[in-house]
């Protein structure tokens, strides 16, 4: 009788809340970060505890990166969590050789780069699964062509020098090979380290007779002292400056006073996605028989005020955000 009341008394506790622990590869300022905190939190819910890491390499050199993964793993030591969820390339690449060996499971996000071969050499203990993020660079394509009005169109594709535009402009230029043909379209990416050498990318675009400009990604540049130029100072002189109409490849990049819009990428989607992985691990999966998955939720949106400044109208395939 004893034992089937104790028995009848553990069941009904409550399950212990599992922790988790986000390491971000830049900071809860950057809009990207803030919206998929917010889909992650959404979507966890109660049942996990998630504390916070920012490595902060969109604003910090590069040279200091080995020193900011060293401090997010010691941080991992001291809290000892029930699964590691690693935001965006930096998180996983430096991070992943020092989790490797590790009795964790590990879910990424925002990851622009094919992760196999860092997998393949840093096979150990931990258990790693995820999401990818990569741009929607075919449909934009498309969209921007239809949109313009005609079809042989130059677009100048703006980021900076950081290493997740480094890889997503690779990514872009594979697709691009693949059809350029079919698309009847020219493009030329520009990876600026200095917001100077942005800004004269920007005002020579309409010389260099191209159409449209597509803003990347800008988080990394720096002025002349080598110090980072904050991100809305970016984009608020490019959409001061620009004589040609600009589109973008994430949400944070779309509405008045920025892009005009553009098939976007959204970081609450992603923050959305991870948790449903996490919880499979929570369940009992093993993170590692898990598939790698493609976030793909992008859709068309657009600033009426910004379409409207460049003469545009979008289809009813776009949505307005403002």
């Amino acid at each position: 009788m004893f034992c089937l009341a104790a028995v009848l008394l553990f069941l009904s506790l409550p399950a212990r809340a599992l922790d988790v622990l986000l390491i971000q590869s830049y900071h809860a300022g950057f809009e990207w970060d803030r919206n998929y905190i917010a889909g992650l939190e959404a979507t966890l819910g109660g049942g996990y505890n998630l504390t916070r890491f920012e490595m902060d390499t969109k604003r910090l050199p590069e040279h200091v990166f080995d020193r900011q993964a060293d401090k997010a793993f010691s941080f991992y030591r001291a809290q000892r969590p029930d699964i590691v969820v690693l935001g965006d390339d930096n998180a996983l690449k430096y991070m992943l050789p020092r989790l490797h060996n590790e009795p964790i499971s590990i879910v990424f996000l925002g990851v622009n780069a094919n992760p196999r071969r860092l997998l393949a050499e840093y096979s150990g203990q931990a258990k790693v699964t995820g999401v990818l993020e990569l741009p929607l660079f075919i449909r934009n394509m498309r969209e921007i062509s239809m949109l313009m009005g005609k079809r042989n169109i130059r677009v100048k594709v703006m980021f900076d020098s950081g290493v997740t535009s480094q890889i997503a402009a690779d990514y872009i230029l594979r697709q691009y090979e693949q059809i350029r043909l079919s698309l009847g379209i020219e493009i030329d990416i520009i990876h600026a380290s200095t917001f100077d050498g942005w800004q004269r990318e920007i005002q020579s675009a309409f010389e260099e007779k191209f159409d449209a400009i597509i803003v990347g990604l800008y988080q990394a540049l720096v002025d002349k002292e080598g110090n980072n130029v904050a991100a809305h100072q970016v984009l608020s002189w490019t959409n001061q400056h620009a004589v040609l109409p600009l589109f973008g490849f994430w949400d944070f990049a779309v509405g008045k006073g920025k892009t005009a819009g553009g098939v976007v990428l959204f970081g609450y989607a992603q923050g959305q996605h991870a948790p449903q992985l996490v919880e499979k691990i929570a369940q009992g999966e093993d993170a590692s028989t898990i598939p790698i998955q493609i976030g793909r939720q992008g859709r068309a949106i657009y600033s009426t005020y910004e379409m409207s400044r460049w003469s545009l109208t979008p289809s009813s395939r776009w949505q307005a955000i403002d």
